[in-house]
């Protein structure tokens, strides 16, 4: 009896199961329900049935109903493959549903779905069942709905948590970035972003994002680098065009704090980093073109200069400068036409009537404002005949010396000093009694901080005009600036150290060495621990032969810091240096005994005369230089900031040579660091030897034409010279 209600129970059971499956399959789930739970009553272990509830429920979307079905059928069997794969699609039901509510930008009920799947996914990983490659973006997703919210601490767990699932997440990978530049912490932001562009160079709000971290960070220069490719990639990409605005505003205002400074090089990269994100941004070509004056770089600011004009609608000042730049070339013609345009702008623009009265001495001055150009015209008076011209029309040339000292007071007035001096010691050496050009020349002394200088200047001026009013109040200013503060603290001003140290530098590298000392030495006085100083004043010394002195000055610098390497390499040449020195004693002790050496070489070319000695005969040395070329980017030019091999080649069609060292003359190159060469131990009969001596411009240093004297020498003797030139151009900020 129990037997045969078993197989009716079943049979009732398999009914209900197989009419739900009808239903499933014909569309009407609701009834299908019905008919599932109905077979489960019946038999609460019958795992089919489970499993068929689940697939009803999620036709309908019902995944908390469906998600309690197919957890029934797992506690019945872990491993029942329809269950499992069931599972699955539930955990990916509700990560799209997430999405749709994502994309829909309806965040909690995104994050709600996105946490629902994260946690059905997690319990499929504890029953051992392998994740769908689709499981490792619920985190993403979930942490971009933070974001959403604005959570964003939450969106960094949950995108932390994807990267540990794969860490070559993309979408990962910049939306943490985004995380981190949101809430301020652009240092974190940074790597993550630079990751998605690695593995999607193309991602546009990669290379955005990271250039808002590189700005937060301070790092201008970067940020500009990858703002410029965000451009690149879209150039219609609004919120890129306003960063770049910000960006661009702040690379020109520290432009405009170095230029102030006086750091020159630093200023001409900032208005160049303005000038890639805006090339008609046309301040900053102004004031890159006036840096540029600065360094005396006339080419370049030039151009600077030239692209101003066409972009600025007032740019007489840009004429004004555009002028002076001329002048620095000697281009006297082209600094008129400047400086004449500038006129045409405004006729009564000081600077370039100033500078017109200086250099061009047919110009005339326009009539005030009040007087009339042109007299009026009477109607009723018939015009008269034009004048028969005089013999002699042309005024009086100007005098050379009066030509001299306008051109030095217009560069005074630009604060060109040094251009200004040089003009004001041409007027003095055609009119030694030209007072105002010892005024003007002890003013620009002054203005440079050279107190000695302009002090004696304007004396000269004195004894000439007792009764000169402008000497007499610059003196009174040289002794008031020379004069000790009351209770004055012993540290300078950082500015006048600072001076103290360009001008040591400039001396030195114009080869004033006993100048250049006292320079050092000024600097040291209120500074005991620059080590520019201290290696500075080290080359100074050196040059003049004071080797212990040059020593104690490279020792000091590397006492304050060990890692300075050209004050090490200041040691080794100082070391050569004295080396030779004490070989030149050695020859005039030598010679002391030359009689003694005559008679014994005598000797010994009487035996060997007489066949009773004999050796063999060795040829004489006969090195020369046969090649000398710098392989930079120029040949035989070196920009400031790069770095360029040497070459020099030996030719030896002598007798084998040993132990030839190389020096240059002068031994050290002001702002150019380079390694001694190595002692070369043979050189063979009839071969060649090539030398490759790495020499680096440092990015700070000024263009000129450095000659060397390249000398090859043996154990007591200059056994080879040659002559070799070559040009330093000052460094040109790169486009970055």
């Amino acid at each position: 009896m129990d037997s045969q209600f078993k197989t009716q129970m079943n049979a009732i059971k398999e009914a209900h199961y197989n009419l739900g499956i009808a239903y499933l399959e014909a569309g009407q789930y609701n009834r299908a329900v019905a008919e599932f739970e109905a077979a489960i009553k019946l038999d609460p272990n019958f795992i089919g049935a489970h499993c068929a509830l689940c697939r009803a429920y999620l036709e309908q979307n019902e995944l908390e109903n469906a998600g309690a079905a197919v957890k029934a059928a797992l506690k019945l069997d872990p491993n029942h493959q329809p269950a499992v794969l069931l599972y699955g699609t539930i955990t990916e039901a509700y990560h799209h549903k997430g999405k749709e509510h994502l994309d829909g930008k309806h965040y909690t009920e995104a994050v709600a779905a996105f946490q629902k799947a994260i946690t059905l996914a997690a319990d499929l990983a504890d029953n051992a069942q392998p994740l769908h490659a689709e499981n490792t973006h619920i985190h993403v997703h979930l942490g971009a709905a933070y974001i959403g919210m604005k959570e964003y601490q939450k969106a960094i767990e949950a995108l932390e948590q994807a990267l540990l699932q794969d860490a070559d997440l993309v979408d990962a990978h910049y939306n943490l970035g985004y995380a981190y530049v949101e809430q301020g912490t652009c240092d974190k932001a940074i790597p993550h972003l630079e990751r998605a562009i690695a593995i999607a160079p193309h991602l546009k709000r990669a290379h955005y994002n990271l250039a808002r971290a590189y700005r937060e960070s301070g790092n201008l220069e970067a940020a500009t680098n990858a703002l410029t490719e965000t451009l690149r990639l879209d150039a219609n990409y609004q919120p890129a065009h306003e960063l770049a605005d910000t960006i661009k505003q702040a690379h020109y205002n520290r432009g405009i704090t170095h230029y102030e400074n006086e750091r020159y090089s630093e200023a001409v990269t900032a208005f160049q980093n303005a000038i890639t994100l805006d090339s008609d941004f046309a301040a900053a070509h102004h004031n890159l073109g006036l840096t540029y004056l600065k360094m005396e770089a006339y080419p370049r600011a030039i151009l600077s200069l030239e692209k101003t004009t066409s972009l600025d609608p007032n740019p007489k000042a840009a004429y004004h400068a555009l002028a002076l730049a001329y002048l620095g070339q000697q281009e006297l013609g082209k600094a008129r036409d400047a400086a004449r345009d500038a006129l045409k702008i405004d006729a009564n623009y000081q600077p370039a009537l100033s500078l017109l009265e200086a250099i061009d001495p047919s110009f005339t001055p326009p009539l005030s404002p009040s007087t009339p150009a042109v007299p009026e015209v009477q109607a009723a008076t018939p015009p008269e005949p034009a004048p028969e011209p005089s013999v002699d029309p042309q005024p009086d040339p100007k005098p050379m010396q009066e030509t001299h000292y306008e051109l030095g007071m217009a560069y005074l007035d630009a604060n060109m000093h040094t251009e200004a001096i040089a003009e004001f010691h041409k007027t003095i050496d055609l009119d030694p009694d030209f007072a105002a050009a010892y005024v003007g020349l002890g003013t620009a002394y002054f203005q440079m901080g050279q107190l000695a200088d302009a002090e004696n200047a304007v004396k000269t001026a004195l004894k000439i005009d007792a009764d000169s009013e402008p000497a007499r109040q610059l003196l009174d200013d040289i002794k008031q600036a020379s004069r000790p503060f009351v209770k004055r603290s012993l540290q300078k001003n950082p500015t006048d150290v600072k001076q103290d140290l360009e001008r040591a530098i400039v001396y030195l590298n114009n080869l004033q060495y006993n100048h250049a000392a006292s320079a050092f030495k000024r600097v040291l006085k209120a500074e005991p621990n620059s080590v520019e100083a201290h290696y500075g004043l080290g080359q100074a010394y050196l040059e003049i032969g004071a080797f212990d002195d040059a020593k104690a000055a490279a020792d000091a610098a590397l006492r304050i810091d060990a890692n300075h390497q050209r004050a090490r390499e200041l040691l080794q040449v100082i070391k050569f240096a004295r080396n030779m020195e004490r070989n030149k004693k050695l020859q005039k002790k030598i010679l002391r005994y030359a009689v003694i050496l005559g008679i014994i070489a005598a000797g010994v070319f009487a035996a060997y005369r007489f066949n009773l000695l004999s050796w063999p005969q060795q040829q004489p040395l006969n090195l020369s230089i046969p090649e000398v070329v710098l392989e930079g980017q120029r040949e035989n030019f070196l920009e400031a900031g790069e770095t360029a091999p040497l070459k020099l080649v030996i030719h030896n069609s002598g007798g084998t040579a040993r132990n030839i060292a190389v020096k240059f003359e002068p031994a050290t190159i002001p702002g150019v660091q380079f390694k001694k060469p190595d002692l070369i131990s043979k050189i063979g009969k009839d071969s060649n030897t090539t030398l490759r001596i790495s020499m680096t411009a440092y990015r700070t240093v000024k263009g000129r034409d450095v000659p060397l004297q390249i000398q090859v020498i043996g154990k007591r003797e200059v056994l080879a010279t040659k002559d070799f030139t070559f040009k330093i151009i000052p460094q040109i900020a790169r486009r970055r």
